[in-house]
């Protein structure tokens, strides 16, 4: 069902509002009074054809056309996906290199050209980082694992392993309901201590050609929020990442200093 209505809609992208030209498409929705949900904006990514077309076709009969459609799309695919269209306001639909259509919950904009380049890479180097850590100390396993980012520490044990201990620096945090990032330095539930070593990890990254280093919070999906936590691990030379849960978020954790405890 998820595959068809996608289809359809890309179908409807294509006659209607030369989806050829473009490459996502952000449907922000609302419910109205009377509780049926409309769409209230579409902003148009990724433009590679004529911007003057576009522009004409997004702002005129043909996208006014379509918009009941595109809003009965989101709410329903939000729906497929357990997620709540009021939380993440709308969804995103991506043209794929083939010429398909993929959906995305929530207002997810196109990512960085460094970042979308370097992810791969920056994930494998992470992925080997962590899998050292497993290899050595079976972190974090069903080990217990105690963390305080008010003193930037972290330990773990598990029976028959070395104890580990780290210096551990809050990234951000994932929200799987919202779909939404939140860069540490930026969560007003954390305490002042925590906030301000968070945002030194990211204020040292000097690649400031990524718009999501300097948006505090953003649509985005689990993997992105690892692709994130993995530049900052990189860049801060560090010697891998924790992730935990709190509160039905993600809490994504700079591990740097790693030593066995007690040497």
């Amino acid at each position: 069902m998820r595959r068809e209505i996608v289809g359809d809609v890309g179908a409807v992208l294509r006659e209607r509002l030369s989806a050829d030209a473009w490459g996502r498409a952000l449907v922000e929705v609302v419910e109205a009074p009377d509780g049926r949900i409309v769409v209230s904006g579409i902003d148009v990514e990724e433009v590679i054809g004529d911007e003057a077309r576009i522009d004409e076709l997004f702002g005129g009969d043909a996208v006014r056309e379509v918009l009941p459609v595109l809003a009965g799309a989101v709410e329903a695919l939000c729906a497929i996906d357990g997620v709540d269209v009021d939380a993440v306001g709308g969804g995103t639909f991506v043209r794929l290199p083939e010429g398909d259509f993929a959906w995305l919950p929530g207002l997810v904009h196109a990512p960085s050209r460094r970042l979308d380049a370097e992810r791969d890479e920056l994930l494998a180097r992470l992925r080997a980082k962590n899998d050292g850590l497993a290899a050595r100390f079976g972190f974090p396993g069903n080990g217990r694992v105690d963390v305080d980012l008010a003193s930037e520490t972290l330990s773990f044990a598990s029976p028959g392993r070395p104890s580990l201990r780290a210096r551990a620096t809050l990234i951000g945090t994932f929200s799987p309901d919202a779909r939404s990032w939140g860069w540490g330095g930026s969560n007003p539930h954390a305490p002042e201590e925590i906030r301000r070593a968070s945002a030194a990890l990211v204020d040292e990254i000097l690649d400031r050609d990524m718009w999501e280093l300097t948006t505090s919070t953003f649509a985005t999906d689990h993997p992105t929020a690892w692709s994130l936590s993995a530049l900052v691990c990189d860049r801060a030379r560090g010697d891998g990442v924790y992730c935990g849960g709190q509160g039905g978020g993600m809490v994504f954790v700079l591990l740097r200093a790693v030593s066995e405890a007690g040497s």
